[in-house]
């Protein structure tokens, strides 16, 4: 039923991209298409129309970029959930939208199994940063390349051990889930130790920490 399904503003200035997706999603069957714009001009004015679960929105367009877009989203629909698609040269727009608190980022031309699995994380109330891509801004960016600074730095953040682990996997993509599967714990305890993390750390959103993780060049740059 419809109603069950996860409702998707798709946001693209390439039709052909765009009616992919759209093909690809519906076919999964846990999608429904609510909407669908080539700017981020139009997407905003259709947000309150369609009430989308998520914005899947390409950062890169005419008219008005998706950084703004999802900048006048998140202000006025702060529940509506942003999925953004990028490029890997996109580090300054991928910057913007960490600050703004969008709930993920993926490359663009990555595996459509990979959108979907982003798209179901992020409906249940998680967030996806694609690794690849933090990984690729923080080698550029990072403040602390040596590692020794790195790991004094990390210190003073007052993380517990099991905390850091936490961390290590939010920054690598994992949803609450996977991080309790890969650390024998409940997903409680996941939310448990987030909720500490982001107390310790004087955040509020999971774009935060990876923020800082990429400007610190925090547990990204050893990953494969």
């Amino acid at each position: 039923m419809i109603n069950n399904k996860v409702k998707i503003l798709l946001v693209d200035d390439h039709a052909v991209l765009r009616e992919g997706l759209k093909t690809v999603l519906e076919l999964d069957g846990n999608f429904v298409i609510a909407g669908e714009a080539d700017n981020g001009y139009d997407a905003c004015e259709l947000v309150p129309k369609v009430n989308p679960d998520i914005v899947l929105m390409d950062i890169r367009m005419k008219k008005m970029d998706g950084i703004e877009a999802a900048k006048n989203i998140k202000r006025s629909f702060p529940e509506t959930k942003i999925l953004l698609l990028t490029m890997h040269d996109d580090e300054n727009y991928i910057m913007d939208a960490l600050e703004i608190g969008v709930e993920g980022y993926i490359l663009k031309m990555s595996e459509m199994e990979k959108v979907i699995h982003a798209i179901k994380v992020i409906h249940e109330n998680d967030t996806y940063f694609d690794p690849k891509i933090s990984r690729s801004i923080a080698k550029r960016s990072s403040d602390l390349r040596d590692h020794h600074k790195r790991e004094k730095y990390l210190d003073t953040l007052g993380l517990t051990s099991r905390e850091i682990e936490v961390v290590d996997c939010i920054v690598n993509g994992l949803s609450s889930r996977q991080i309790a599967e890969k650390l024998f714990i409940s997903t409680n305890t996941v939310y448990n130790h987030r909720r500490n993390i982001f107390s310790k750390l004087k955040i509020n959103r999971a774009s935060d920490l990876v923020r800082i993780a990429i400007n610190k060049g925090l547990f990204l740059s050893n990953k494969d």
